[in-house]
């Protein structure tokens, strides 16, 4: 086990991580900027990649070649990680924004929260961009949906998965559903109306076999098989606090959640039961990541600091 540390003189809350496709990196993002480790000792301090005066970055997505980093909350930008440079994809600034790199690394699904309405009601923008020609979408599209949550990719597949709803922002309860859609045009594959749950979900983690998708609200975890309406397995929060984290093991065996303490909790795929506790004295654990080799795990607190473990399971 070692600690890594924030940049020297600050303090910051690492709310989700990202370990690069080789595995000799890890990105975090703070409320500001992008913050990188490419070395792993104990004690090692990151270093701060600006975006730009005022630019968040609250999602974080590695080509799957490892040069490009893409990180924004509601700008997007493409960091080049041989030479730093940051580069703006050309969006307007929007109310929310989620994105994905497809697996063979040629496209980034966006999707964007319109500032205005469409029809008479609030709408979404998807659009397919080349990663070799950002400014140059490949197809574009405007639906009356809220898409909740950032593109998942299955594997081996040209197809991507987004959690989708109709409802509007300020209703109490929301009904998603689970759309697939194809890479080549947007177009829907097949949709599954999920359980209706009590609150706006957080993030959602897509199995490394493309079969299940868990979305993460503050105090449940729900388990859904893509194409089963309706079922789910839902995974309570033992603790009094709200879950802040979640990522598959690559094997899928296993699930990692993180719950705003020192804990970082993993629960067995097979049942949804907890199997394992680890506890780490950095603070409040926000985000959790595993390396692609399933080698590693991290866990980003609410000091500026993350820990990185070997995983024996």
């Amino acid at each position: 086990m070692l600690v890594l540390k924030a940049p020297a003189g600050f303090r910051l809350r690492f709310d989700e991580l990202a370990f690069a496709p080789g595995g000799d990196a890890l990105a975090a993002a703070p409320s500001w900027g992008v913050t990188l480790w490419t070395s792993f000792a104990d004690g090692a301090r990151a270093e701060a990649v600006p975006l730009g005066d005022g630019v968040a970055s609250q999602r974080l997505a590695f080509a799957p070649d490892g040069r490009t980093l893409f990180a924004g909350s509601d700008l997007l930008l493409a960091v080049d990680l041989a030479s730093r440079v940051v580069r703006r994809v050309p969006l307007d600034r929007w109310h929310r924004l989620g994105f994905g790199v497809s697996p063979d690394g040629a496209r980034l699904i966006v999707s964007e929260r319109l500032g205005g309405t469409v029809g008479g009601a609030e709408g979404t923008r998807l659009t397919c961009r080349p990663t070799d020609d950002l400014d140059r979408p490949t197809w574009q599209l405007i639906t009356q949906v809220d898409v909740l949550l950032p593109p998942a990719f299955p594997p081996g597949s040209h197809q991507f998965v987004q959690l989708e709803s109709t409802h509007e922002l300020m209703a109490e309860r929301w009904s998603p559903r689970v759309v697939v859609r194809t890479l080549d045009t947007g177009a829907v594959l097949t949709e599954t109306d999920l359980l209706p749950v009590p609150d706006y979900p957080d993030q959602a983690a897509l199995s490394p076999d493309g079969l299940t998708l868990v979305v993460r609200l503050r105090d449940r975890i729900y388990a859904n098989l893509i194409g089963v309406a309706g079922a789910a397995e839902v995974i309570a929060n033992p603790s009094r606090k709200h879950f802040t984290g979640i990522a598959f093991h690559p094997s899928g065996r296993y699930l990692a959640a993180t719950s705003n303490d020192k804990t970082v909790k993993l629960y067995d795929t097979t049942s949804w039961e907890l199997t394992r506790t680890f506890t780490w004295d950095i603070g409040r654990v926000r985000s959790v990541a595993f390396s692609p080799d399933g080698t590693l795990a991290a866990a980003g607190s609410d000091t500026g600091k993350v820990v990185v473990w070997d995983v024996d399971l």
